[in-house]
């Protein structure tokens, strides 16, 4: 129960920096009812592949879509059946923590974030 408490706070507060510092990012699913190591974001207007890629150029590993979905061009059916339109669904990245994970790790999982996402929009190079 302790860990899971540990972990679910890190996963909040990552949760809290990426959607603080990602213009327009959505949480998939509700905030609080999610379990523990899982977060999931879409990034409307980016390609999740891009996203993605551009994470894990910074070190951090990270899943397109959702696992029952993997090495699908579709999007996942469970975001759109949480209503979420094809398109934005398309641009989901999930995160998984483990007990392992620690604060150090999640908040350069949340700079990987921010940082990829401005790359991939051009948001870094229009802030200059």
């Amino acid at each position: 129960e302790l860990l899971a408490e540990r972990t679910a706070g890190l996963r909040d507060r990552f949760i809290r920096e990426v959607l603080g510092g990602v213009p327009g990012a959505l949480l998939t699913g509700p905030a609080v009812q999610r379990l523990p190591g899982h977060a999931s974001f879409c990034f409307p207007g980016t390609a999740g592949e891009a996203v993605l890629l551009e994470v894990e150029r910074r070190g951090v590993l990270c899943s397109s879509g959702s696992a029952c979905a993997a090495g699908s061009d579709e999007p996942s059916a469970v975001l759109t059946a949480m209503g979420l339109d094809r398109e934005t669904a398309q641009t989901a990245v999930r995160f998984t923590l483990s007990p392992h994970t620690t604060p150090a790790d999640m908040e350069h999982a949340a700079r990987a974030v921010i940082d990829a996402v401005a790359a991939v929009t051009g948001a870094a190079v229009q802030g200059q």
